[in-house]
């Protein structure tokens, strides 16, 4: 089963296990999670998990890494296809998570939650409408957990209309909500 499909059978998975508790990164609900601090830029590092690609979209996981103390985070992360200068390309990513609750995961040392980014290709667009452009990698900021980190990521996406899109974090590094 491809990264969409598998986002899409378990896009819901998230709003029940929302419903019963909290989530712990790995090791799933807690009660009393609140009286964990959120987590600091300087503790979050930002990397790219293992692309996939499913139906003209590879799929990039954006993978958040607790460095330091225990800490939560939550969210959808913002993704923005940026030149080697960190100039913008084309429009920020498109959030597929709007009307979804995010969880609130606490992650320890070393655990990780991840983010589905998603890069149509853009030869499936007119090339009028697409206007298309080699970024150099991508700039990342969740919340005020993480970043901006810029992230060497090469693809290409349209300047004049989005291309990229990207989803609430899910525990592990793949980016695929687990059931």
């Amino acid at each position: 089963m491809t990264v969409r499909h598998r986002l899409a059978a378990l896009a819901g998975a998230g709003s029940l296990a929302l419903a019963t508790g909290l989530v712990v990164a790995g090791t799933g609900p807690v009660a009393a999670s609140t009286a964990v601090p959120s987590c600091r830029p300087a503790q979050v590092r930002v990397t790219t998990g293992v692309a996939e690609g499913a139906a003209g979209t590879i799929y990039v996981p954006l993978v958040f890494t607790d460095r330091g103390a225990a800490c939560a985070i939550w969210g959808v992360p913002s993704v923005q296809a940026v030149t080697a200068a960190h100039r913008p390309v084309g429009p920020p990513a498109r959030n597929d998570s709007i009307g979804q609750m995010p969880a609130r995961h606490v992650l320890r040392r070393g655990q990780s939650v991840a983010s589905a980014f998603g890069v149509a290709e853009t030869g499936n667009y007119p090339a009028a409408l697409c206007h298309a452009r080699r970024a150099w990698g991508v700039r990342v900021r969740l919340g005020s957990f993480a970043g901006p980190a810029y992230v060497r990521l090469a693809v290409s996406v349209c300047t004049s209309q989005a291309s990229t899109h990207v989803q609430l974090v899910v525990p592990g590094r793949t980016g695929v909500p687990t059931s």
